[in-house]
């Protein structure tokens, strides 16, 4: 079973990055567009982590956390790390997904320093 990161964000150029960002880690990526279809991939393919843009059209990141988390048809994938992308600095934001359930949270522009720091960091504890 290959080991998988899901990105979630409808911007195909983000998730073109975090791909650049992440290569030499040696992992699979899946893509989704939208928190919706991520939600179906869960179910689908083995991840090992999550990285979902906080504001999506549609369902956002937070409401998608809390579904990971508390979905009984994810019961699988309960505990996969997910690290929210967010351009806000706010604490009110962050704290919102902290009670969802994210695990940590990457500044937009994203840095491929902290993007790849925070990843194996989340990787190495599961």
């Amino acid at each position: 079973m290959s080991a998988n990161i899901l990105l979630v964000d409808d911007s195909p150029t983000v998730r073109n990055i975090l791909k650049i960002y992440l290569m030499n880690l040696k992992m699979g990526f899946v893509e989704a567009e939208d928190a919706t279809r991520a939600l179906q991939l869960l179910r689908l393919v083995p991840v090992k982590l999550v990285i979902a843009d906080i504001n999506m059209p549609g369902m956002d990141g937070i409401t998608f956390v809390k579904q990971v988390r508390t979905s009984p048809m994810l019961a699988a994938v309960r505990d996969v790390p997910v690290i929210l992308l967010t351009g806000e600095r706010g604490g009110d934001l962050r704290q919102r997904g902290v009670e969802a359930g994210a695990n940590s949270f990457i500044n937009k522009p994203v840095s491929h320093n902290d993007l790849t720091e925070t990843v194996r960091k989340l990787l190495a504890q599961n």
